[in-house]
């Protein structure tokens, strides 16, 4: 990257933006989110307690992206029973085996991956991320310490994924603002993703960036506010990190924003600490990934560079999968009907 556009970028955020929280997914302990000076009232719908309950843990961030703190009393069992319902889906098919590689711990572990032809799967065990590969399936291919990864994602709705980050966004913003984002609460509420009230084409896209290395980024979060009501820049932007991505948005804002179209919108990636001090693996990728597609997206290919330190290969050579297996004492559930393994470690 030139000096020349990280410095450019800096100028942009620190003339643009006043940063509104920062958390780090680190303390080992629950984190509330629970500003409200109202008492119990949900930030999504607007209802209070006794009219809707808030009995369920509801998650500020998905435990889908390894969150076990971020927790939110503002949101109320029936606004969390329908994100659950209608987002999450679609979150998980789209990070695909990006959760297993990046080894995201959700409530019931490492995620494993199965691919849709049933000839390829990974898994993360105590000995590190076993893969099990069909021979011939092409699912991997290896030059010297890298690895690239031939997945592809189940069918998901981009647009879903889209609503998934902005309803994560909304949970972490201090709740005396969500009074300019009533709309964007309402536009996430709806049940449908093709008939929708709201325009919201010029927000639905995101900046994801690709950190290759063995699992180099705590689960993060950033909120930025603009600083100047007069200037062409967007209200409210959200950055959060987790395994090898960042994902940043702009959550819509119809009260604050007045874009014509999407030109007028400017696509600048937050600076982070890997464009300052470098990757020891690739450099970062940057994506302008367009998210407003509401129907889903079948065989979307996703490829992922591994990098590791050790690796053993192991042919079947007439031996059974289990076999295999239990000679290197490798605890694993999940097997394939055919005969090549790879252990990485």
């Amino acid at each position: 990257m030139q000096i020349e556009e990280l410095e450019s970028r800096v100028k942009y955020f620190a003339d643009n933006y006043n940063p509104l929280f920062h958390y780090i997914h680190n303390l080992g302990e629950t984190q509330y989110v629970d500003d409200s000076d109202e008492g119990k009232v949900c930030r999504f719908c607007g209802k209070r307690y006794p009219e809707v309950t808030f009995k369920k843990k509801a998650h500020a961030l998905s435990e889908l992206i390894g969150n076990k703190e971020f927790v939110s009393r503002t949101e109320c069992d029936i606004c969390n029973l329908h994100f659950g319902k209608h987002l999450e889906d679609s979150l998980s098919k789209y990070l695909g085996c990006g959760r297993t590689i990046s080894q995201i711990m959700t409530k019931t572990g490492v995620p494993s991956y199965k691919s849709k032809d049933g000839n390829s799967r990974i898994d993360f065990t105590e000995k590190g991320l076993v893969i099990q590969e069909a021979d011939g399936s092409n699912f991997t291919e290896v030059k010297d310490h890298q690895m690239i990864v031939h997945a592809v994602r189940q069918a998901y709705s981009p647009l879903s994924v889209y609503k998934s980050f902005v309803k994560m966004a909304l949970s972490m913003l201090p709740y005396q603002e969500m009074v300019n984002f009533m709309d964007t609460a309402a536009w996430l509420k709806e049940e449908s993703n093709i008939i929708s009230k709201y325009d919201m084409r010029n927000y639905e896209w995101m900046i994801e960036r690709f950190v290759p290395g063995p699992h180099p980024l705590p689960l993060e979060v950033w909120g930025f506010l603009r600083k100047d009501d007069s200037k062409l820049s967007l209200y409210y932007l959200f950055v959060i990190s987790f395994g090898n991505l960042i994902e940043q948005i702009a959550v819509p804002c119809h009260i604050k924003d007045t874009f014509e179209n999407e030109t007028d919108i400017p696509l600048i990636p937050m600076p982070h600490f890997y464009d300052f001090h470098g990757n020891p693996f690739d450099p970062i990728n940057t994506d302008i990934k367009i998210m407003s597609f509401p129907d889903k997206i079948k065989d979307d290919p996703l490829n992922i560079s591994l990098y590791f330190n050790n690796a053993e290969y192991h042919e079947g050579n007439g031996r059974s999968i289990d076999e295999v297996l239990e000679e290197e004492n490798i605890n694993l559930k999940g097997r394939l009907k055919g005969y090549h393994n790879k252990d990485n470690m």
